[in-house]
């Protein structure tokens, strides 16, 4: 891989040695996505990373400061690419694309990872929206990469990382002069497979327009604005579970307002939702059906639960998949069996 492993002197050396001779790890990473409302394609273009150290100082493509990795080359098909071209709608339902395969790296923490997008350009970046799909919109990343957060690498282990993209918190539709949509950071998680969680279910249709909350009982179309929301922890104000919203742009939310760790559209044919590729820890399940106008930057005021019965505490070790359908049977959502 076309890398450059930053470090100070021959053989890797620095001023650690202990950390210099650590039996390098061996890693890939990939990339995945969650459903997002009303488009068919988005597909970016991916031309570098850049791996930090824990509590390196910025990545500035200097290899004497020995703080980062970069990385320069992708995988494709087993071969070897500048850059690397991806449809993240096309990696749904846990799936996901390989783009750096086999990369031996120092063992330890890495608190970032910047990922490198052509942007503004319809030739490799673009968003395509289902009911105009003729038409490519442009694909603006904010200073043309994402930030996200860190990994650990094991001593002489084999890991797989996945970049989970969360379109519903990270995309937004900018409709002015350049008719856009941007991407940000806000929603990318970066998980190993192999201690990823996951929760899947079905819920009801009856669900759907089965309570006296408006607009849920006006709908023009009960299939429509059905979403699971996933929070963070235990024993949470449930009056205080809001919709999606990015408080560096909405400084008027509530202050005590709870926001969704990530959020899931419930398919409109079967009923069916999955949420994949979750750290392992206490979460709180809440459904709404009234979801249809979630701004991502926004705070909507959308009613979460709603049916205001179909809530649910969890919790998922490493690895670990639970099934939760709705309405609740016996009040708890039940370990999959294998």
């Amino acid at each position: 891989l076309g890398l450059l492993a930053c470090g100070g002197g021959s053989g890797g050396g620095g001023g650690d040695s202990g950390s210099s001779t650590a039996a390098p790890g061996t890693v890939s990473f990939a990339v995945s996505d969650a459903p997002v409302d009303g488009l068919s394609e988005v597909v970016i273009t991916i031309d570098g990373m850049e791996l930090r150290r824990e509590d390196g100082d910025e990545c500035d493509d200097d290899p004497v400061t020995g703080d980062c990795v970069f990385i320069n080359d992708f995988t494709e098909d087993g071969e070897d690419v500048d850059t690397i071209t991806v449809n993240l709608l096309d990696l749904q339902d846990g799936d996901n694309q390989i783009i750096v395969e086999g990369l031996e790296l120092e063992a330890g923490e890495y608190d970032q990872l910047r990922l490198s997008i052509i942007d503004e350009d319809i030739n490799f970046s673009w968003v395509k929206e289902t009911e105009d799909a003729d038409v490519l919109k442009e694909l603006k990343v904010p200073s043309d990469e994402l930030k996200l957060g860190g990994f650990t690498v094991e001593r002489s282990g084999v890991q797989v990382f996945v970049i989970e993209f969360d379109l519903r918190k990270a995309m937004t539709y900018n409709p002015g002069a350049k008719d856009r949509y941007i991407l940000k950071p806000t929603g990318v998680r970066v998980v190993e497979v192999e201690a990823a969680a996951s929760i899947f279910g079905n819920v009801d249709s009856a669900l759907f327009t089965g309570n006296d909350t408006l607009p849920c009982v006006d709908k023009d179309d009960d299939t429509e604005g059905n979403v699971i929301y996933l929070y963070q922890g235990h024993d949470l104000n449930t009056a205080n579970l809001v919709d999606n919203f990015d408080s560096t742009v909405d400084v008027d939310a509530p202050a005590n307002a709870i926001a969704p760790y990530t959020s899931q559209k419930v398919d409109a044919v079967d009923g069916n939702y999955g949420i994949y590729y979750l750290p392992a820890g206490d979460y709180t399940l809440a459904f709404s059906c009234e979801a249809i106008d979630d701004d991502p930057d926004y705070w909507d005021g959308i009613v979460i639960p709603s049916p205001a019965t179909e809530i649910v505490e969890l919790s998922l070790g490493e690895g670990e998949e639970k099934t939760c359908d709705l309405p609740l049977v016996e009040g708890a959502c039940a370990p999959v069996v294998p």
